[in-house]
């Protein structure tokens, strides 16, 4: 183990410690787009955000539901820039649109946050793939089944990490890269009002069922495998544009849209039980606020914990319980795929390598140019003076 080890190279930060405390105040003035945002998961990013001071944009394809919101935030957040711009995430042009009005409304003209939180799940859709039956009109074939969550939940998806690969290089230069490959300056950004460093983060919003299968939910275990997928794999070269990959992988959040009451009760209850909405919220919040996170993702599940023999400051995050001499510890919230580029492959181990070499031959290849420039501008002048 460790003779592959990437992290330093790909430039990946520690596994996540949730027991330490995180800097909440580095929202305020970020400018965050939410896909799907008008409810649910994404309206409660949205609320917690604006309430410590970052720029909400939000794209949703419910207009009222985006409108209230936003005009929620507008009256109990004046101090801050907050709008909403209806996007269908199935449709590209939409999605298109939506990034460009958010960075002619982003106060300093950039984008520093996108988080891909639009998403579906369709148990019907689910048990009809898994239970196909034979078209009326021709008995030797089923009808073609129903892809809305793939369309939504890996194609969307896709197509709104690709605008933020575009878009995020175009806010001021990051830390993690300051001169990040294929950047491009953006007409509307404001030098008067950029700080000399932003944050450029893309947050993914997977699940549980994208580290394990969800057994009759065929299509969307499907669908948060491949955000898992893509988040593995961007995370090795995404910091070369300067942006910093971060998954979300939540379980069932109890008191959500998630499920039914009926069905919730009928698979959860007994057991540990779902997630809940506030660690959800402070897990999404830790991998947008701390600019220092570079490729982590984290779980968040039901509160559990080890008992413990002596009372103690709980760790990871974590509340303890007094049961009689012992303590039990528990937490909602780990660090999941913290060992995934610590021995890899050897074509993963030589392509994110490679990525380095360019990256260091673009520097050589600068200070060429450079130098080249320089020359022939002190020829030129001393032509023009001779």
């Amino acid at each position: 183990m460790g003779y592959h080890d990437l992290t330093e190279t790909a430039k990946l930060s520690p596994p996540i410690d949730t027991s330490q405390p995180y800097d909440i105040t580095k929202v305020v003035g970020k400018t965050i787009l939410i896909t799907g945002g008008a409810l649910g998961l994404g309206a409660a990013f949205a609320r917690h955000w604006a309430a410590h001071g970052a720029n909400l944009v939000i794209g949703d394809i419910n207009d009222t539901a985006g409108e209230q919101l936003v005009a929620e935030f507008r009256t109990r957040h004046p101090d801050a820039s907050h709008h909403f711009f209806h996007c269908d995430v199935t449709d590209w042009d939409s999605q298109v649109a939506l990034f460009k009005a958010a960075a002619r409304a982003s106060p300093h003209g950039g984008i520093d946050v996108v988080v891909a939180n639009a998403g579906v799940n369709l148990p019907p859709a689910n048990y009809r793939f898994e239970n196909p039956l034979a078209d009326p009109s021709d008995p030797d074939a089923p009808p073609r089944p129903d892809t809305r969550i793939i369309d939504i939940n890996v194609t969307a998806a896709m197509h709104t990490a690709h605008l933020a690969l575009f878009w995020l290089p175009r806010n001021a230069p990051s830390q993690l890269n300051p001169a990040p490959r294929d950047s491009h300056s953006s007409s509307h950004s404001s030098s008067s009002s950029v700080s000399p460093s932003r944050d450029r983060c893309l947050l993914l919003v997977g699940s549980v069922a994208g580290l394990s299968p969800f057994v009759g939910q065929v299509q969307y275990t499907a669908s948060k495998h491949a955000i898992t997928g893509l988040f593995r794999a961007l995370r090795g070269s995404a910091w070369t544009h300067g942006v910093r990959t971060t998954l979300l992988c939540p379980y069932f959040v109890s008191g959500s849209n998630m499920l039914p009451t009926a069905i919730e009760a009928a698979f959860l209850a007994g057991g540990a039980g779902g997630a809940s909405i506030e660690d959800v919220v402070d897990a999404a919040t830790r991998l947008v606020a701390d600019d220092g996170i570079v490729g982590r993702a984290l779980v968040v599940g039901p509160r559990v914990g080890d008992v413990e023999e002596d009372d103690g400051e709980g760790a990871n995050g974590s509340k303890e319980t007094n049961r009689g001499q012992e303590t039990r510890a528990t937490t909602g919230i780990w660090d999941c795929y913290a060992e995934d580029y610590k021995d890899a492959e050897t074509f993963i181990w030589r392509w994110v390598r490679m990525l380095n070499a360019v990256e260091k031959a673009k520097g050589v290849v600068g200070l060429v140019t450079d130098l080249v420039a320089i020359l022939f501008r002190t020829k030129r002048s001393a032509r023009a003076w001779s």
